[in-house]
């Protein structure tokens, strides 16, 4: 059996590029059992639908398997709608997030044979397997289909309790070097490659959908160091990093990957995210000695109210304490934030500026955006707020557009209130080091966006003047 896995773009032009760390790793295991497998890569060759179309078509594949985030829905339906009228006995499935919480969705509108839930690698060499066997595949634990036009599924597919057991990600059947050599999340472009170090999350974040589940499953240290090493001998980055949901999660793991790392690749420079209640001095010191130099948090909201509403479990002065831990580490601290919250007011970004004064910090701030599968989304539905499901996956892309408003004021005044509260931060965070920071954004931003970067720059500053962003009654 020939399978041709395909990675739909996220975007185009100068950016970082995130490995397809999910297809990859289904690929290995395909590989693993014989199969002949080849990719498609759109987002690292740059690939538009109908090249990516042609490119599918001329591997002559027995099946097709999309992956790709919920933002990558439109894709996915186009080509696959295409592939079936030019390939119409071609088994097609997609996995991930999207297909994961709306299957009945992705398989009516995107006219496929089935959809992986969860983890893909098992249920993808079973599925294969079944397939080329010509064996009852709906009977393969893992999968939802279509039976007399009515959702249904297999048996549920346990998590893969053995991560260790995975073989490591198919990397030369990507474009790895494109990877490579992209800018990371620094806006640097020395060479570059990450490592999934654990599955799972154990918290309740309301805006966040877990695929991986609430139990955290966690390679071995070993085996971690192990693929760097691999990484660094084979492709000779010198970056890396973990883009677990946790990596922080537990302790004594962290101690023992930085021990490892010192003592097998110990020129590696690395990050990975963190829980600011998850970190104490101590094991901030031994990260940095070990190459840790960037850490990003999701701290979200400098309100509190925000905070529990969002059931981040942590305060704003958790979030600050983190911050400053990490710093005296010797370690960049980095944070995200969101806007949007069902309960925002101008009070509650008004207390997200303040905090991130005080914190000495600034980010893109996005807007909240209801996530299928997050307790968000389910709240928004029942409210009436998304009329329309498949409109609103079809309009995701990066969450810095507004979508579905979950806040009482209206669209413009959000809109407006965010881009005052991302001015007052960026210009509050320039002006406490003028003659280093305000160089060093622009050009970030002239690398990622050119010319359109810098007008953006100039356009969020002068929003939150005191005039440009009309909102006199919120001060910082």
């Amino acid at each position: 059996m020939r399978v041709t896995l395909v990675y739909p773009f996220y975007g185009t032009g100068r950016r970082s590029r995130y490995f397809p760390f999910g297809l990859a790793y289904v690929a290995a295991s395909l590989v693993k059992v014989g199969v002949d497998v080849s990719v498609v890569d759109m987002e690292g060759d740059d690939l538009t639908v109908e090249s990516a179309v042609d490119r599918v078509v001329a591997s002559s594949p027995d099946i097709v398997g999309f992956g790709g985030m919920v933002t990558r829905y439109r894709i996915v339906r186009d080509m696959a709608r295409r592939l079936r009228e030019l390939l119409p006995g071609v088994f097609i499935v997609a996995g991930n997030s999207g297909a994961t919480t709306l299957p009945e969705l992705y398989l009516k509108r995107c006219n496929l044979d089935a959809v992986v839930s969860g983890e893909g690698e098992a249920t993808a060499v079973e599925l294969v397997a079944a397939l080329d066997s010509r064996r009852e595949w709906r009977e393969v634990p893992g999968l939802a289909f279509l039976d007399g036009g009515e959702l249904a599924y297999s048996a549920p597919r346990k998590p893969i309790a053995d991560l260790d057991s995975l073989p490591f990600p198919e990397w030369d059947l990507f474009p790895v070097e494109n990877y490579i050599r992209s800018m990371d999340h620094r806006q640097k472009t020395r060479p570059h490659m990450e490592v999934v170090a654990s599955r799972g999350c154990p918290y309740g974040c309301v805006y966040c959908y877990r695929i991986f589940g609430r139990r955290v499953r966690r390679r071995s240290p070993a085996s971690i160091v192990g693929e760097i090493k691999t990484l660094a001998d084979r492709y000779g980055i010198e970056y890396t990093g973990f883009p677990d949901d946790l990596f922080t999660s537990d302790r004594d793991f962290v101690l023992e990957v930085c021990s490892l790392m010192r003592k097998f690749v110990p020129n590696m420079k690395w990050s990975c995210i963190g829980r600011v209640n998850l970190v104490d001095p101590e094991m901030l010191r031994e990260m940095r000695r070990a190459g840790c130099d960037w850490i990003s948090y999701g701290i979200e909201s400098g309100s509190d109210e925000m905070l529990k509403r969002m059931k981040r479990m942590v305060t704003s002065e958790d979030c600050l304490r983190g911050i400053r831990m990490t710093r005296e580490a010797g370690i960049h601290a980095e944070g995200s934030f969101i806007v949007g919250m069902f309960g925002e007011t101008d009070k509650t970004v008004a207390e997200t500026v303040e905090f991130c004064r005080k914190a000495d910090i600034t980010a893109p701030m996005l807007y909240v955006t209801p996530y299928p599968g997050t307790e968000i989304f389910r709240e928004a539905l029942e409210m009436g707020l998304i009329d329309d499901v498949e409109k609103l996956l079809e309009s995701m892309d990066a969450a810095d557009r507004l979508l579905v408003n979950l806040t009482d004021m209206p669209d413009d005044e959000l809109i407006r209130l965010k881009e005052w509260a991302q001015g007052v931060i960026g210009r509050n965070y320039l002006m406490r080091r003028p003659l280093s920071r305000i160089p060093a954004l622009l050009w970030k931003h002239y690398r990622l966006k050119g010319m359109a970067g810098l007008l953006k720059d100039a356009k969020e500053i002068a929003a939150g003047l005191p005039d440009g962003g009309k909102r006199r009654t919120v001060t910082s």
